[in-house]
C-alpha cells in the first residue's frame, strides 16, 4: 500500500496511507546509515570509520507500506535539506512590511534558493496595518515587479483576518511550504488559515509522546485536499552549491536580455550587457540586479576560498 510521510521523530515515521489510516512505523533497515571500515594511510592505526547515509525516508516522501514497515521511496520532484522536505509544490514565503522592515535581497535569495529546486515561490507580506496608506502603496509599486515576473504577491493583516482567505485559496490542493523572514508572523498567518493548527500540533505532539510543540521539526498537516508543512525554515540561507554561470539562469528576467557574449555575468562594467542595459532602461528593477551583483560576489568569495 501507498502512503505520504507525514512526520519524523525517533526513528518513526507517521504516514497517511491511501485509505486515510494514519499509521506510526518504522523504515526497513536497508534506509539507514552504515559504518565501514576502511584503510587509511595517512593514519597511525591505518583504519578509519567512515559513515555511508543512504537514501533515508523524509517528511513529504511517498512511500510504500509492507509488514507494518516503509519498504520503499517513491521518486521525488524535489527536495529541501534545510528543512528536511520532499515533494514540495509551492512555498509561501512570508515577509513583514515592518517589523522588522521589509527586505528585498533576503526576498530574492528565498526566490534564488526555490528556483534551483524548481518550486513555485508565493510572496506573502504579513503585517500591512502597520504601513501608511502612502508607504504601502509605494510597496506594493515596487512588488507589482514580482506579479510580472509570474510570482503571487499576497497581502494580509492575519490579526484582522484581511487577505487570509485569497492566501487560503492558494494552498488547495497543494502540499505547501511557510519559510521566509524571521519575525514576519508566519505562526499568526498559519493559525489565522487554519483555526484549528494549534489543536492538531499538540494532538500530533501527544501522539508522538512529546512535551510542548515546538517547530524544531517538519509535519505535514492536511489542509483541504493538501498540506500545510510546519517547518524550522531555512537554518541558514546562502547561495553556497550555485555555481557563478548558473546563478544569472535563477533570475528569470535576465534570460530577455540579449548580451553580446553567451557566458556574460551581467556585472555593471560589462561591455554590451543586455541586462545592465534593461536596469538603465527601466526593464530590470534596479534592486534585483544590486542583489544578484551582492549574491555573485558571495559566491566568487567561496570559490576563492
Amino acid at each position: 500500500m501507498q502512503g505520504r510521510i507525514i512526520n519524523l521523530n525517533g526513528g518513526k515515521y507517521q504516514v497517511v496511507l491511501e485509505n486515510h489510516e494514519v499509521v506510526t512505523i518504522p523504515a526497513r533497515g536497508k534506509f539507514r546509515s552504515v559504518k565501514t571500515v576502511q584503510a587509511n594511510p595517512n593514519s597511525l592505526s591505518k583504519k578509519e570509520t567512515v559513515m555511508t547515509v543512504k537514501n533515508s525516508p523524509k517528511v513529504g516522501d511517498l512511500v510504500t507500506v509492507l509488514d507494518d514497515r516503509i519498504d520503499s521511496i517513491l521518486e521525488r520532484k524535489n527536495e529541501l535539506i534545510r528543512p528536511e522536505i520532499a515533494n514540495v509544490d509551492q512555498i509561501l514565503l512570508v515577509f513583514a512590511a515592518k517589523e522588522p522592515d521589509f527586505s528585498s535581497y533576503l526576498l530574492d535569495l528565498f526566490i534564488v534558493n526555490i528556483t534551483k529546486k524548481d518550486i513555485h515561490p508565493i510572496i506573502v507580506i504579513t503585517k500591512i496595518d502597520k504601513l501608511t496608506e502612502d508607504e504601502l502603496s509605494d510597496l506594493k509599486h515596487n512588488l507589482s515587479y514580482y506579479d510580472k515576473l509570474g510570482y503571487d504577491v499576497l497581502y494580509v493583516n492575519s490579526k484582522s483576518g484581511e487577505g487570509v482567505s485569497e492566501v487560503a485559496k492558494h494552498l488547495e490542493g497543494k502540499v505547501t511550504v511557510l519559510s521566509g523572514q524571521t519575525g514576519a508572523g508566519k505562526s499568526t498567518l498559519i493559525n489565522a488559515i487554519f483555526p484549528d493548527f494549534e489543536l492538531k500540533t499538540q494532538e500530533i505532539s501527544q501522539a508522538l509522546g512529546r512535551g510542548k510543540h515546538t517547530t524544531r521539526e517538519t509535519t505535514l498537516y492536511a489542509y483541504k485536499d493538501g498540506y500545510i508543512g510546519d517547518t524550522p525554515g531555512f537554518s541558514k540561507l546562502d547561495v553556497l552549491g550555485i555555481e557563478r554561470k548558473d546563478l544569472p539562469n535563477l533570475f528569470v528576467e535576465f534570460g530577455e536580455e540579449t548580451c553580446r557574449f553567451k557566458d556574460c555575468l551581467h556585472q555593471k562594467n560589462a561591455k554590451d550587457c543586455g541586462v545592465h542595459k534593461g536596469v538603465l532602461e527601466g526593464r530590470i528593477l534596479p534592486s534585483r540586479h544590486e542583489n544578484y551583483l551582492k549574491m555573485l560576489m558571495q559566491i566568487e568569495k567561496g570559490e576563492r576560498r
